[in-house]
């Protein structure tokens, strides 16, 4: 790092349950592209994830929520497949918005900094 950098605060916005993380970036990437892809094999491709770890991801948001977030639906004519819970579609909106927040926060805690420090 170079001397001359700027000072910053930074951190990363979770969501715990316990010492657990709930929801966080890896979370809402994933949720997000199951969304549009209506399956966890094809999110986890388009996130260059191993279906395994996608899987062991959801299978812990899921364990850890009241509700489950993510739905698998068994295989048919047409395939299997996925959808997001109501419940998940709320937790993905609501981290999405307090995610922001936080941004924002830091941005102000930012402002100045290095006129603390010599």
């Amino acid at each position: 790092m170079a001397a001359n950098s700027a000072f910053n605060i930074n951190g990363a916005f979770l969501i715990n349950k316990g010492d657990e993380v709930f929801f966080g970036p890896t979370q809402y990437k994933l949720l997000r592209q199951i969304i549009k892809d209506g399956s966890i094999n094809a999110a986890a491709k388009n996130l260059n994830m191993s279906y395994q770890h996608a899987w062991t991801i959801i299978d812990k948001m899921n364990k850890l929520s009241p509700i489950p977030l993510v739905i698998r639906q068994k295989g048919g004519k047409d395939g299997g497949g996925c959808r997001i819970s109501d419940y998940g579609i709320r937790i993905y909106e609501e981290f999405s918005h307090r995610e922001s927040l936080f941004k924002e926060f830091l941005e102000i805690m930012n402002n100045g900094l290095d006129g603390c420090f010599i």
